[in-house]
């Protein structure tokens, strides 16, 4: 199995772990509960290539989960796509020298839609290679400017065959990405 085919395999298991979460807060929506103030970040490095998705309620970016009202409410929308397509909230080590080679951005509120959502995620899905993977210890997250309403993110990892998870939250902003 070659290291990409490895990536997408390892990627489409936290993918369904991270569909699994979403479909039971749906269903725990229906009832009244709705949990803001968290996210979810998923890094898979194998080799040189990784991968890193991160999942939020849009209500943690915007304000709100609602199809867009009015202009001013579709600039926040455009504004929240612009600054995770950017990349500027997120960085490694840098002697490991990891470069984004593709982004996906996506939104509930930026679909054609004939039902109105309960529940808007903001999906940023980012591909890179790391030119020096060995060194990769540790992810900083800067999320204050494009993302002040998350108070937590869950971060899972696999590097190069070990893995963990972390919790980020604003206070302590970088993650290590080595098993402790």
């Amino acid at each position: 199995m070659n290291s990409k085919t490895m990536v997408s395999g390892l990627l489409l298991g936290a993918s369904l772990f991270v569909n699994s979460a979403t479909a039971q807060e749906h269903q725990h929506e229906e009832h009244g509960s709705h949990t803001h103030g968290q996210a979810v970040l998923t890094f898979v490095l194998e080799g040189n290539e990784a991968e890193l998705a991160f999942v939020t309620p849009t209500a943690n970016i915007v304000g709100f989960e609602h199809q867009v009202k009015d202009d001013s409410e579709r600039q926040l929308v455009e504004k929240m796509i612009a600054d995770f397509t950017s990349v500027q909230w997120f960085s490694f080590d840098a002697q490991a020298n990891c470069t984004v080679t593709g982004t996906d951005i996506s939104s509930d509120l930026t679909a054609d839609r004939t039902t109105k959502p309960q529940h808007a995620d903001l999906n940023a899905n980012y591909t890179l290679v790391c030119q020096n993977p060995a060194r990769l210890q540790a992810l900083t997250l800067d999320l204050a400017e494009i993302a002040a309403g998350v108070e937590q993110v869950s971060v899972q990892w696999i590097v190069n065959g070990e893995q963990g998870a972390a919790q980020w939250q604003p206070d302590r902003v970088t993650v290590p990405l080595v098993a402790q």
